[in-house]
C-alpha cells in the first residue's frame, strides 16, 4: 500500500507530533472515505427523518390518535431531551471504543425505537410507544449529529474537511426536509363531512324546532392504516442502516488523512475541563446552538404555526422541504468555498446571518399578516430564511474544532449539538403554557438569529488545527496537505 510522506516539510508551528527524527507522519487518504461518508449520511439522514415523523402529518395524527399539538411537541421533544441525557456519555464511548461501536449502538437504538412504534395502533397504547420510540431515537441522534466534524478529521484532508462536514451534516437536515414530503405523500389529510339535522321536539305546551350541525371524519381507518404504513417503512430504514454499519464500518483508516489526525487528543475529563474554561468555544457555540436549535424544533411544528394563517399540512409540508432541501444545499456550496478560501470562515457566517435575520423578519409579518399574506411570499421568505442560516451549519462545526483543539472533534461537536438541543427543548417546552398560542414562535426565530449575529461580532477568528496541518517546504514556501495522494485498497 502506498502512502503520501513528505520529510522536506515540517509543520507551520513546530514538530508536534514529529516521529523521532523530526520527520512529519506518514500521510494517507483513501479512497474508501466516500463510502464511509454515504453510510454515515445515510444514518443522518434516517435518524433526522423519524425524529421529524410527526410534524408533517400533525392533523392526521390527532384525528387517529386523540392528541393535541403539545402531544407533538413533546414526541420531537423527547428527542432533544433523549440527546442532552445521553450526548456526553455517548461521546465518552466514541473516544473510548471508537466511531464503529458508537455508530453501531445508535443504529441499533434506531431500530428498536421505529420497531416499538409498530406494535400497535390503539389510542391507549400509541401515547407510551410512540414515546418510547422518540426517547430511542433520540439517544440514537447523539452520533449522527456530534459525529460530522469527526468523520471529516479521521478521513479526510484539510481541504475537504470542511466539505465533509458540511455533507453529513446537511443529511441531518435533509431527513427533516425528506419527512415534509415523504410523510404527507404517504398519510393523507383528514376528509370531513359537514351533516345539518333537523328536529322537531313536541311538547304538551310547546314545539321547539332545532338544527345541528355535525362534523363527521370519512376517512379515519384509511389515516390509521396509511400510518402504520409509514411506521413500518421507516422500521425498515432503520434496519437496512444497521446491516449496512455492521457488514463493514471501520473506527479509521491505517494512516491518517493530516499531520492533526495522527496526533493524540487531550484525555476525556481533561477535555471537558478546558472546554468549560474556553471562553472562545463559548461564543462560537452559543452563536450556533440559539438560532440553529430554535429553527430545528421550528421545523418540526411548522405545520402547527402556519395552520391558523390557512395553510394546508400538506402545502406546509412542501415549505418545510423546499427550506431545508435550500440550507443542504447551500451548506454543501459554502463550505466548498470555505475550502477553498480558507480561514475566512468568519466572514462568511456574518453575510449568512444578515440575509436570514432578514428573510425570518419577512416571514414573521406575513404569518402575523402586518404585511397582505401572499403563499409566494409566504414560500419565497421561508426558502430564503433556511437557505441562509442552515447554511452557516458546517462552518459552524468547522470553527468549533479550531476553537477547542486539542480536545477531539467527537467532543467537540457533542458539546455544540447538546447546546443546539438544550435551547430546542426550552423552545418546545413553551408549547405546554396553556392558551400561549403560535405567534410568538416566529419572533422568537427572528431575535435567535439577531442574538447569534451579535455574538459572531465579537467572537475572535483563530485557527490552530489548519495552522498545524499547513507546512513549510524546503523553499520556504507554505503548502497544505491535500487530496493529491489517493491510497486505494481492497476491502479485505
Amino acid at each position: 500500500m502506498e502512502r503520501s510522506e513528505d520529510n522536506a516539510r515540517t509543520p507551520l508551528l513546530g514538530n508536534s507530533g514529529s516521529g523521532a527524527n523530526g520527520d512529519t507522519p506518514g500521510t494517507a487518504v483513501y479512497t474508501r472515505r466516500w463510502y464511509m461518508l454515504s453510510v454515515f449520511c445515510g444514518v443522518c439522514l434516517g435518524q433526522a427523518l423519524i425524529w421529524n415523523t410527526w410534524g408533517p402529518i400533525t392533523q392526521s395524527a390527532k384525528v387517529v390518535f386523540k392528541w393535541e399539538d403539545s402531544t407533538i411537541a413533546m414526541l420531537a421533544n423527547w428527542g432533544n431531551i433523549a440527546y442532552i441525557i445521553a450526548c456526553f456519555p455517548v461521546c465518552y464511548l466514541t473516544t473510548v471504543k471508537g466511531l464503529r461501536r458508537s455508530l453501531l449502538g445508535c443504529c441499533l437504538l434506531m431500530f428498536l425505537g421505529t420497531g416499538i412504534r409498530c406494535i400497535t395502533s390503539h389510542p391507549d397504547y400509541t401515547l407510551w410507544t410512540m414515546n418510547a420510540g422518540a426517547v430511542l431515537n433520540g439517544v440514537a441522534g447523539t452520533v449522527p449529529f456530534a459525529g460530522p466534524p469527526l468523520l471529516a478529521a479521521l478521513w479526510f484532508p484539510p481541504d475537504q474537511r470542511a466539505t465533509a462536514t458540511a455533507t453529513s451534516s446537511v443529511f441531518n437536515y435533509g431527513g427533516v426536509a425528506v419527512a415534509f414530503i415523504f410523510g404527507p405523500q404517504l398519510v393523507s389529510s383528514p376528509h370531513y363531512r359537514y351533516e345539518t339535522d333537523n328536529r322537531t321536539e313536541l311538547s304538551l305546551t310547546l314545539t321547539t324546532e332545532a338544527t345541528i350541525n355535525r362534523t363527521v371524519l370519512t376517512n379515519f381507518d384509511t389515516l390509521e392504516s396509511e400510518i402504520m404504513r409509514l411506521m413500518y417503512i421507516e422500521c425498515g430504514y432503520a434496519g437496512l442502516l444497521l446491516l449496512l454499519v455492521l457488514i463493514y464500518f471501520p473506527d479509521k483508516p491505517a494512516l491518517p488523512p493530516s499531520t492533526t489526525a495522527s496526533m493524540e487528543r487531550i484525555e476525556y475529563k481533561k477535555a471537558l475541563l478546558k472546554m468549560s474554561k474556553n471562553g472562545n468555544l463559548w461564543l462560537i457555540a452559543l452563536a450556533y446552538a440559539v438560532p440553529a436549535g430554535v429553527y430545528g424544533v421550528y421545523g418540526s411544528v411548522f405545520d402547527v404555526i402556519l395552520n391558523p394563517v390557512g395553510v394546508a399540512q400538506s402545502e406546509a409540508g412542501w415549505i418545510g422541504f423546499y427550506s431545508t432541501i435550500a440550507g443542504c444545499a447551500s451548506g454543501l456550496v459554502i463550505a466548498r468555498f470555505a475550502d477553498m478560501f480558507m480561514k475566512h470562515m468568519k466572514v462568511f457566517l456574518i453575510g449568512l446571518f444578515i440575509l436570514a435575520t432578514g428573510s425570518f423578519v419577512w416571514l414573521t409579518l406575513l404569518c402575523n399578516q402586518t404585511i397582505p399574506f401572499s403563499i409566494v411570499q409566504l414560500y419565497a421568505s421561508s426558502i430564503m430564511g433556511g437557505m441562509f442560516l442552515n447554511g452557516c451549519i458546517p462552518l459552524f462545526y468547522e470553527l468549533a474544532c479550531e476553537a477547542s483543539y486539542p480536545v477531539s472533534e467527537g467532543l467537540a461537536g457533542g458539546f455544540m449539538t447538546w447546546l443546539n438541543n438544550l435551547f430546542g427543548i426550552l423552545f418546545l417546552l413553551a408549547l405546554l403554557i396553556p392558551g400561549i398560542g403560535t405567534a410568538w414562535m416566529n419572533f422568537c426565530l427572528v431575535g435567535s438569529v439577531g442574538l447569534g449575529l451579535l455574538v459572531l461580532f465579537v467572537f475572535p477568528e483563530k485557527y490552530t488545527r489548519t495552522d498545524i496541518d499547513i507546512t513549510v517546504t524546503a523553499d520556504g514556501t507554505m503548502d497544505v496537505q491535500t487530496s493529491v495522494h489517493q491510497v486505494t485498497t481492497t476491502y479485505t
